[in-house]
């Protein structure tokens, strides 16, 4: 089985980072082959252009390492998404990642009546998302 990772958080010294080394390390015990896409080493870029957004629009993809990003994808029998919550909100470059990676015409289609999607990652098998999030406690009511 093969497990991408998919992984946004800046500093290393974090329960995300935490909770990724352990998610790789207990999918490599069960003898999953682990891939990590971790966008900040990788400086992925969650900014939707214009020329993204056009491309998009025809359900192409214009950005290298998104396209990249999506071949990896495609390898994929098990994806996991470990990110914070940031102001009750997921971080610009995992928010990006799903703008710019899971779009029409490589990650998933419209289905014909288009009220709904259809995955073509069909190696894919299950997705498991991960966030951490601290919230004071004088917050809460």
């Amino acid at each position: 089985m093969k497990t991408v990772i998919v992984y946004n958080h800046p500093y290393q010294g974090s329960f995300c980072h935490a909770i990724l080394v352990a998610a790789k390390a207990g999918a490599e015990a069960a003898g999953h082959e682990v891939d990590v896409i971790d966008l900040d080493q990788d400086h992925f870029d969650p900014v939707m252009s214009g020329q993204d957004l056009l491309a998009f629009r025809q359900h192409k993809m214009i950005d290298p390492q998104a396209r990249a990003y999506v071949k990896r994808l495609q390898a994929a029998d098990q994806l996991v998404l470990i990110f914070p919550i940031w102001w009750e909100l997921m971080p610009a470059m995992m928010k990006g990642f799903i703008d710019k990676v899971i779009s029409p015409g490589s990650t998933y289609r419209y289905i014909k009546s288009g009220y709904g999607m259809q995955t073509i990652l069909p190696q894919l098998k299950q997705t498991t998302v991960i966030t951490t999030m601290n919230t004071p406690n004088s917050c809460i009511v």
